[in-house]
């Protein structure tokens, strides 16, 4: 063996992990590059017209009067993005692609912290899963869809937050609800730790709306109405409710009833279901620890969105990440991340491809069925009785 080889081989062993983070991260941007082209319904119908209303209105100044239903922080990016000499379609797909590689790098340093010894390859092979799950490359690469950028900020959150570091994790809580309502899913999670652990204060909880009236300065600067701030959130609440789900294999892909009669008193059962959690909680006076907290966070994630009326395609993107997470750091739940990851794919194919998959009803009973067992498992570990459990892969 030359001399060269020796050096060139003992550089990779020593580099090795870089190398490869490299390696990852090129292959991950050109499997991105190649999906550059794909226009979705939400860009030909919704985006784009949002984009080209704000670049030929004055483009940051169009901040006055948008008429799209995106929050303020996202469409002063938007805006921002006009001034650039890219295709809309191009620019919008790069600002969620950049927040791919964020997430993808927050979750494999929280899989490093959590797990023993900081253990950075696990942190690595995290990275690399998340940036080739099939929904993350299609959110943002394929669909122009920005739901990497408001789930970077509640991993984030979920870092500080195991971190006990408070304050921040609610900063990021409100940099999440700045760009999407669906960081609400999460906050369940925060109220139980708030009453079963006196960690923190309920004033902490006023960080997050603060965060999003502070992002939205910019906008309000050029003449955007305050009510605007949280008016689109109020419009979301609002859209596709003439049934119960539109494309999510929840509980109400079995159930066909005008949603005028059920939807209050199916919120109602979802708040239950978080209200029992917060019992259970308290009457085992739970000792935490990190896999606690994932767990229950990861629970009350399935629970709500199984349970909520409303769900869209993208709406359990958090728990997505959250799931792989979880089972990279103990080993437990793989058919639940499984059967999470194909979910997903048929959903996003029902809506990218227009014809609504016959499949959904069967696998939102086998999905509720793995909820149940996930349930089981987690509260069993919330009291520390789940060591010798059979069903952990489940």
């Amino acid at each position: 063996m030359f001399k060269f080889e020796k050096r060139s081989i003992s550089f990779i062993k020593k580099h090795y992990l870089l190398l490869l983070f490299i390696v990852i991260t090129l292959l991950a941007m050109l499997s991105r590059y190649t999906l550059r082209t794909f226009e979705s319904g939400d860009f030909i119908n919704c985006l784009n017209p949002w984009f080209e209303y704000l670049k030929n209105n004055g483009k940051f100044l169009a901040l006055s009067d948008y008429i799209g239903n995106y929050g303020p922080p996202y469409v002063t990016i938007m805006s921002i993005l006009t001034y650039l000499p890219i295709k809309s379609l191009y620019s919008i797909k790069i600002v969620s692609i950049i927040f791919d590689f964020l997430l993808a790098a927050a979750s494999g340093y929280l899989v490093s912290y959590v797990a023993k010894n900081h253990n950075k390859f696990y942190g690595f092979i995290t990275y690399t899963i998340i940036l080739f799950l099939p929904q993350v490359l299609v959110n943002s690469a394929m669909w122009a869809q920005c739901d990497s950028i408001y789930t970077f900020f509640s991993i984030m959150a979920l870092i500080m937050l195991l971190k006990e570091k408070y304050w921040q994790s609610f900063v990021f809580l409100g940099l999440s609800f700045s760009f999407k309502l669906q960081f609400i899913f999460i906050l369940p999670l925060y109220i139980i730790l708030y009453i079963s652990q006196n960690k923190f204060s309920i004033f902490n909880f006023l960080i997050i709306p603060l965060i999003n009236i502070i992002l939205c300065i910019p906008a309000l600067l050029v003449g955007m109405p305050v009510s605007k701030i949280f008016s689109n959130y109020i419009w979301q609440l609002g859209t596709h409710t003439d049934g119960l789900v539109l494309n999510f294999t929840n509980i109400y892909q079995l159930i066909h009833i005008n949603s005028a009669f059920v939807k209050y008193t199916a919120i109602a059962v979802t708040i239950v279901c978080c209200i029992l959690l917060l019992v259970y909680v308290l009457y085992n006076e739970v000792k935490w620890n990190n896999e606690k907290i994932i767990s229950l966070g990861l629970l009350i994630l399935l629970l709500v969105t199984y349970t909520l009326p409303f769900m869209h395609e993208r709406y359990l993107f958090v728990g997505e990440i959250i799931s792989v997470i979880y089972f990279i750091l103990y080993r437990k739940n793989l058919l639940l991340v499984v059967l999470m990851g194909f979910n997903t794919l048929v959903m996003y194919d029902s809506f990218l491809s227009g014809f609504t998959s016959t499949m959904l009803p069967t696998l939102s009973i086998i999905y509720g069925f793995l909820i149940i067992l996930f349930a089981r498992n987690t509260l069993m570990l919330l009291i520390d009785k789940n060591k010798n459990m059979k069903l952990e892969l489940l």
